[in-house]
């Protein structure tokens, strides 16, 4: 039967267009499933690829170095949702505003000769001129900050309303053992690592082709809330 698979539903023969979606459909959800399991295996190899042209294999390292690696994978990829952002914007312009007062103040209480220094001519000139550019300049930053962090505020709410949809949607119709019974037995003879792993990439694609997910690092942390859920509850 006809089958959409990214609104995981099948149609009666002669149905091309998913009702839905509007998107294509495939053959069967078993031909779906050998496309998906065949592009994962795709994006696998190709990782591999990388690996052995940057000279080493997985099991040329050590534990420690497999372990700093996957470390420096995830810190050099890690989501920051709207939230953090809006609270570093914040923290930033902050900050800005601080400096920008001090500096402010200290320039007109040097050019009101409040403030005494031995310094005369040129230099006294270059060294004023330059702390009030900095003073404005901080404080021109820091307004612009506020308001780029007056505009991330209004996305927080709906990101986070959009994140708590698909984790509430995604558990709804996913189970650890539904999600076990789709690999089809590749877990066998596997590590540890390797089964989390298997079930990560899983998620990841479910996420991507149910919800349309571009941007990969969304979906990561996703997956990993996800996993988190499901598997180490």
């Amino acid at each position: 039967m006809p089958y959409c698979p990214k609104c995981d539903m099948e149609f009666i023969d002669g149905i091309t267009v998913c009702t839905d979606c509007g998107g294509p459909l495939v053959e069967s959800k078993e031909v779906a499933d050998a496309m998906k399991k065949e592009e994962m295996e795709k994006q696998k190899a190709e990782r591999l690829a990388a690996m052995a042209e940057a000279g080493f294999t997985p099991d040329m390292l050590s534990p420690g170095e497999n372990a700093k690696r996957a470390a420096a994978r995830t810190q050099s990829h890690v989501y920051v949702n709207k939230s953090q952002k809006y609270q570093d914007m914040k923290s930033s312009a902050s900050a800005f505003y601080g400096v920008g007062a001090v500096l402010v103040v200290l320039s007109v209480l040097l050019w009101a000769n409040v403030i005494h220094v031995p310094i005369e001519g040129t230099a006294r000139l270059l060294t004023f001129g330059v702390l009030t550019i900095m003073g404005v300049g901080s404080l021109i930053v820091a307004v612009s900050t506020s308001k780029a962090a007056k505009q991330m505020s209004s996305l927080v709410q709906e990101e986070e309303a959009k994140t708590n949809t698909i984790v509430e949607d995604f558990i709804k119709n996913h189970s650890a053992d539904s999600l076990d019974d789709q690999l089809q037995g590749e877990l066998d003879g596997l590590i540890p690592e390797e089964i989390s792993l298997k079930r990560l990439e899983l998620i990841q694609d479910i996420l991507i082709t149910t919800h349309d997910i571009a941007d990969q690092t969304y979906a990561d942390s996703l997956a990993e809330e996800l996993y988190g859920k499901l598997f180490d509850e």
